[in-house]
């Protein structure tokens, strides 16, 4: 399961402690970057090389640079940049100069993530907006209709691979109608099928043209079952099924209090629902997985076959 891991990192250069959780066999598929891991271009340049210097492997590196509030790096072209909002705004006017503003703003963003080494992008928000909705999506989000955020979710995702940055589209099956911040505890969202398969269309949409990634949703939809989205088997099946998706399922970070209060058994949980990708970002946390104080090394699948990674793309 190790291998699966995306962790998150102390501060803006490697610690000794974490130097030696890379360098274990095997090491984790890759890093993700916060604001406390990055005060320059050159500086995260450095880091992220240190990481795979230490891993002895090319590490993905991953970040949230959505725009708006939600960035992690405070100079250009990382901030000051549109919010999605903004450019939902701008589509309702003029869709093709909407269309081409939110390409080339991430493609701008991706050439400079990738010249820092980055590898994934952990964007575009693909969550519709409810006016009932937690506002912990709010502005991130591009619309309130599917149509919408279909078109500039896949604009985003075309300027990012044309940069050389792969697009983690997020959160599945949608987060708009969440009644709480996953961050802190775990939303409910109470809908039938039909309508939550069709909230997801943008999800489906961008999987046509070519989406690589996909984050699932801290959120539980008791409807269908009892698990949040990264740990419910029904929704990675319908990912897979419904949606016909071929990529690498991630979960958000398992360190959230949407995914509970025991680290491990929601890294179990998402293991076993079929998420490619484990993120624990709390660097506490993956101290605790790679001291073995979270054992995972002897956890077994229902059939008692030893968990292996699996790798859709």
């Amino acid at each position: 399961m190790r291998a699966k891991l995306i962790v998150g990192l102390h501060g803006v250069t490697l610690t000794p402690e974490e130097a030696a959780w890379l360098r274990r066999s095997p090491p984790p598929a890759g890093i993700i970057l916060f604001a406390r891991n990055a005060e320059s271009p050159e500086q995260v340049r450095a880091l992220i090389d240190q990481a795979r210097s230490a891993a002895g492997a090319p590490l993905w590196a991953a970040i949230d640079e959505e725009g708006g509030r939600v960035h992690r790096l405070s100079w250009p072209p990382f901030h000051p940049r549109p919010d999605a909002e903004s450019f939902g705004r701008r589509y309702a006017v003029d869709r093709q100069r909407a269309l081409m503003d939110a390409r080339d703003d991430a493609r701008r963003c991706g050439e400079a993530l990738s010249a820092m080494g980055f590898t994934h992008n952990c964007a575009p928000v693909l969550d519709l907006r409810h006016p009932e909705g937690h506002a912990v999506i709010g502005s991130r989000a591009y619309g309130r209709d599917v149509a919408t955020v279909a078109a500039l979710g896949e604009a985003v995702m075309q300027g990012l691979d044309e940069a050389g940055v792969a697009a983690v589209a997020k959160h599945f099956p949608g987060h708009g109608r969440a009644d709480a911040d996953s961050h802190l505890t775990t939303p409910e969202v109470r809908l039938d099928e039909a309508t939550l398969l069709a909230e997801a269309a943008p999800f489906r949409t961008l999987i046509g043209r070519g989406l690589r990634h996909v984050m699932t949703a801290h959120v539980r939809y008791p409807s269908q079952d009892g698990a949040v989205a990264s740990c419910s088997r029904y929704w990675h099946r319908q990912l897979r099924r419904s949606f016909g998706f071929r990529g690498t399922i991630w979960s958000d970070d398992l360190s959230m209090g949407g995914a509970g209060d025991d680290l491990r058994a929601a890294l179990v949980a998402a293991d076993r629902a079929g998420c490619d990708r484990l993120l624990v970002c709390q660097p506490r946390d993956c101290g605790a997985i790679f001291r073995d104080t979270i054992p995972l090394d002897a956890v077994k699948t229902e059939t008692g076959a030893t968990n292996r990674d699996s790798n859709h793309q």
